[in-house]
């Protein structure tokens, strides 16, 4: 099971209005295609620690304006003048609680767009600058690190679409986290947290193919959590192993009461 968080926002039921928690559909459909059960969070103050225990990863899911909260709007920098839009403090807080808890208790963390932000702050990094804007270029070439995780799933470098990057660049990188992608501005685009086996945030949506490469490694971090945690139940496979181990062991039994008669 993988959490997934959400947003909150006003969405029309006939002609009322009511406060919902969406998501973009794309990553949980990708989740649950590869065999997993995607769970929604809503942006609430969960009982983090618990919350955990019951999970096999989390993945921070970027804001469906493809923006962070109070940043610059996907079509480029913020207007010059007018107040900044507030942030929202209780995604902040509750996204932060979810993934300290999750990297505490070893889960897997893949941290998208504003994902990327709330780890970098979770973990002790700052803001980026207020006038920060996004790049106006087509597609951005990232460079990546040759020893990151993503430097061996995707290469040495990625063409990014200018609309598939979300948000400014970092502000200042939290101790423990690693750059690992860089623009030609030597923005940081991707983090990894030292030590952990797989904690990555990055600032753009991989395409489709990139996506799979991704999932798969994460899938698979994922599946070695569960498969070690306590009380986990067995693979259905494993039951018919099972009852053929306790026929075997029925039979000598079976042989003795005849050789006895």
């Amino acid at each position: 099971m993988i959490g997934i968080t959400s947003e909150m926002t006003a969405v029309g039921w006939g002609d009322r209005v009511r406060e919902a928690a969406v998501l973009s559909a794309s990553y949980p459909r990708a989740l649950q295609q590869a065999g997993c059960v995607p769970i929604v969070l809503a942006p609430w103050p969960w009982p983090a620690a618990r919350l955990m225990a019951s999970l096999d990863g989390l993945v921070l899911a970027d804001t469906l304006a493809a923006r962070r909260p109070g940043l610059a709007p996907p079509s480029g920098p913020a207007p010059p003048s007018g107040p900044a839009e507030p942030a929202d403090q209780a995604r902040d807080a509750a996204e932060r609680s979810l993934v300290r808890a999750a990297i505490e208790a070893g889960l897997p963390v893949l941290a998208i767009g504003r994902g990327l932000h709330i780890l970098n702050l979770a973990w002790g990094g700052t803001e980026p600058p207020a006038d920060q804007g996004r790049s106006e270029a087509p597609a951005r070439e990232l460079r990546l690190s040759p020893d990151s995780a993503l430097g061996q799933l995707f290469g040495l470098s990625v063409t990014v679409p200018a609309a598939d990057l979300t948000g400014p660049a970092l502000g200042r990188l939290a101790r423990g986290l690693t750059a690992v992608a860089w623009a030609d501005d030597q923005a940081v685009e991707a983090v990894e947290l030292d030590g952990h086996p797989f904690a990555i945030g990055m600032r753009w949506h991989p395409g489709e193919s990139d996506r799979v490469k991704l999932l798969e490694r994460f899938l698979a971090a994922a599946a070695g959590r569960g498969a070690g945690r306590p009380g986990r139940a067995e693979p259905a496979a494993d039951a018919g192993q099972a009852e053929s181990a306790g026929q075997a062991q029925a039979a000598p039994k079976a042989k003795a009461g005849t050789a006895s008669t």
